[in-house]
């Protein structure tokens, strides 16, 4: 017993044309078209060269010339720079008086306000002319101590009694 093998038509269509694709890619595999000969033949001249331009060099504009251009650029809607948005820094007000008299010395012509620094909890001793963070010690009394810094301000310390 023999046995057929029957191939349908649709088949025998779908393995010529695949046939027919694997001749067609080895042949463009096997002779690869030269490079520029489509374009030589559309042209029609074989000989065709690009157009000398010798030592020709092309230089920038001087600046002076785009002056112009600066002042009216082309990708504003009204050709016009516009301004810089300057950011308004509010002025920072200044440092309070931070300090609080503990004692005053009077000796010998001299006078010595004893201050406790109330950022660090330090001792700090001025006499009258010194500064302190701005602050300068203008007068001493025997209960008080006057500070004032530049712009007029002014502050009083008073010596708080002991008991307290």
């Amino acid at each position: 017993m023999k046995n057929k093998v029957t191939i349908s038509r649709p088949t025998r269509l779908l393995i010529a044309g695949n046939l027919a694709i694997a001749l067609i890619i080895s042949a463009q595999l096997l002779l690869p078209a030269q490079p520029g000969t489509a374009n030589a033949a559309v042209a029609g001249d074989h000989n065709a060269t690009l157009p000398d331009f010798g030592d020709t060099r092309i230089a920038a504009p001087p600046i002076g010339q785009l002056v112009d251009m600066m002042e009216r650029p082309l990708f504003f809607p009204d050709r016009r720079m516009p301004e810089p948005e300057v950011e308004q820094v509010a002025a920072t007000p200044p440092a309070p008086l931070r300090l609080k008299l503990e004692g005053i010395a009077i000796a010998g012509g001299s006078r010595v306000a004893v201050l406790r620094n109330l950022n660090g909890n330090g001792l700090v001793q001025l006499v009258e002319g010194d500064s302190h963070e701005g602050w300068t010690l203008d007068a001493l009394s025997s209960n008080s101590a006057t500070f004032s810094r530049n712009g007029g301000q002014s502050a009083e310390l008073p010596l708080e009694p002991v008991g307290n």
